[in-house]
Parts: C-alpha cells; structure tokens; sequence
C-alpha cells in the first residue's frame, strides 16, 4: 500500500500531470460535497413531512382503548 501512496505522490507532484490531477480531485471533492449537501437536505425534508404525519395521527389511535 506504501507504494501506491509513494506512486500517487510523485504523480501530484509532477510538473506535467499534477497539475491536471489535483484539479481532477479539486472537482470531484466539490461535486461529491455538493451531493452529499443536496442528500442531507433531502433527508431533512423526509424527516419534517414525517414529523407532521406523526402530529396528525395523535388524536385518535383505534388500539387505544382507554380514550373509548
């Protein structure tokens, strides 16, 4: 594995190809954090809809028998 950190490196830091790679990881760093935001936000939104159903379904429950 320490080879493959070692050749990984070496390829970053060459004056021909690093510069392309680094802006290669640069963008998919920002794409998988813009993903992973829009991923949370979606989640948020699942979580509050289900919140409210939870609200509106308190007043009556058909297995609670002390409130007949």
């Amino acid at each position: 594995m320490a080879k493959k950190i070692d050749r990984i490196a070496q390829m970053l830091n060459c004056p021909m190809k690093g510069e392309e790679m680094r802006r290669a990881i640069t963008e998919s760093r920002k794409e998988f954090l813009l993903a992973q935001q829009e991923a949370e936000a979606l989640e948020e939104d699942v979580l509050d809809e289900e919140e409210v159903g939870d609200e509106e379904d308190d007043e009556y429950d058909e297995f609670d028998w002390t409130t007949e």
